[in-house]
């Protein structure tokens, strides 16, 4: 609704309560795809949807507190209010949803809105949908801000205002405080942001948090629901790749191969064109090989080299791993099966003569007399 409130609007006020009652009362599927595609979805909409584990008891519990402050707003809206400037709106409105519902603590793993209405908590995702769901329907225009790792509003009056939402005090501060603040700092850097955008932090702050437990399967599902929400967000996409390699890393270290060459699987549909991907895909690669030849899986290993080449240098080689085949057989007496191995590398290796004469010296008594 992008209309402003006036002295005596409680037309306005009951339109709006009208709107918001109607939403809850239908059996919004807002964890289903329609929601994500609904060109006509408000941020309220989105950030339903993003909560993807949203018990419904809680989802109409939250929805009636944000109810029950768009009334109280309504029947203690000041005298004077048609006067107001855009700026003193919006402190009244920041003032009114930090002493009434955001009462609880800052808590930079809070990125909900339910969380927000019901107990109070927030983050500066949080808090910034919450504001701007409020601003949205007093008929104030601002906008979401977003910089490295932080979000905020933007009050679009003359001047613009940026609002820290997590800062109950904003409006206090002296201009040299708030000039202080990531928000003012951000310069330039700053960008808007959808609200698809937005509410895509939701889901992608909770795969930070599941990939900082170790949970690199959830980490997953979750950014990829956060890039459904926002295909354009580019810091998603660097996550998205990051956590997958962390992930193939971890599955390393635990001596689960088989999964860490699934995960790298997914990093090269991500991105083949990465440096960093590069040099870390070479990493996991010699890692599995090397894991795979302490268990005898030499043939595995083999095919994996050919089928990764790498433009980073490798501790592997056709030649090395075909050595410590020939080494593992000799080792346990299987002379005729380290013959049949020396054959094979020989074979695989037939446009390297001099690799061949080496391994013919290594292994003279090998060959027949």
């Amino acid at each position: 609704m992008a209309r402003f409130w006036k002295e005596s609007d409680h037309v306005l006020w009951t339109l709006i309560l009208f709107y918001l009652a109607t939403t809850i009362s239908v059996a919004m599927p807002s964890r289903d795809v329609t929601i994500i595609r609904a060109s006509a979805a408000t941020l309220l909409d989105y950030a339903w949807a993003a909560e993807s584990d949203l018990d419904g008891n809680r989802q109409a519990e939250a929805q009636q507190r944000l109810l029950n402050h768009l009334k109280w707003m309504e029947d203690n809206l000041p005298e004077r209010w048609g006067q107001y400037t855009l700026q003193q709106r919006g402190e009244w409105v920041f003032q009114a949803m930090h002493d009434r519902l955001l009462n609880g603590k800052y808590d930079e793993n809070q990125n909900t809105l339910s969380g927000a209405l019901i107990e109070g908590d927030y983050n500066c995702v949080s808090a910034t949908i919450l504001f701007q769901i409020l601003t949205e329907q007093a008929g104030l225009p601002t906008v979401a801000m977003q910089t490295r790792g932080h979000v905020w509003c933007r009050l679009l009056s003359r001047p613009e205002l940026d609002i820290e939402t997590t800062c109950p005090t904003w409006f206090l501060l002296e201009p040299h405080d708030r000039d202080s603040s990531p928000a003012i700092l951000a310069g330039n850097e700053a960008r808007t942001l959808s609200a698809r955008g937005l509410a895509a932090k939701i889901p992608y702050n909770k795969a930070s948090i599941a990939a900082a437990g170790g949970d690199y399967a959830q980490a997953m599902q979750l950014l990829e629901f956060a890039l459904r929400l926002d295909p354009n967000d580019a810091a998603a996409r660097r996550n998205h790749t990051a956590i997958l390699n962390n992930w193939a890393v971890a599955c390393v270290s635990q001596r689960d191969c088989d999964q860490a060459l699934k995960v790298l699987e997914q990093m090269e549909s991500q991105s083949t064109h990465d440096e960093q991907l590069a040099e870390n895909r070479q990493k996991i690669v010699d890692a599995v090989i090397e894991q795979w030849c302490r268990t005898g899986r030499f043939e595995e290993a083999l095919r994996l080299l050919e089928q990764y080449p790498g433009t980073e240098p490798s501790r592997y080689t056709t030649r090395s791993i075909y050595e410590q085949w020939i080494q593992d057989a000799t080792a346990q007496g299987e002379w005729l099966q380290a013959k049949n191995i020396l054959r094979m590398a020989m074979t695989a290796l037939e446009s390297d003569p001099l690799a061949i004469a080496q391994l013919r010296r290594q292994y003279r008594q090998l060959l027949p007399s």
